[in-house]
């Protein structure tokens, strides 16, 4: 079986729409696109995904995405269980997080919650 990656940008082919996936009957993740704003919902993950990046890889990537998203005027919103927990692109705001991700296109909202978003991947 041949490895299979989506690339990071194509969050910025879909105009409309929403996407939902459960597993065994379960809502696991929700995915929404209206305009410009790209909204990813993680309501569960009943497996442990193997093969997880280090943190710095994680943020180079992040940074890298972030920086395409802002450049084609698009915002993604990462949630978990419906609390927002990052914005990348054009609407985010960094504040603080920039001494952290040394990026203007990377909005932490919740430090906690990332955490255990990332504990997950």
């Amino acid at each position: 079986m041949s490895k299979f990656e989506l690339p990071a940008n194509f969050l910025s082919f879909f105009q409309k729409g929403n996407l939902k996936i459960t597993c065994d009957d379960l809502p696991s993740m929700n995915f929404s696109i209206q305009d410009n704003l790209r909204i990813i919902d993680v309501l569960d993950i009943p497996v442990k995904l193997s093969n997880k990046f280090g943190w710095f890889k994680q943020l180079s990537e992040a940074k890298e995405l972030a920086r395409s998203l802002k450049d084609q005027n698009i915002t993604l919103v990462v949630k978990l269980q419906g609390e927002t927990v990052l914005k990348l692109g054009k609407d985010a705001n960094p504040k603080i997080a920039k001494i952290i991700t040394l990026s203007n296109d990377i909005e932490i909202s919740n430090l906690k919650q990332l955490k255990k978003l990332n504990s997950i991947f």
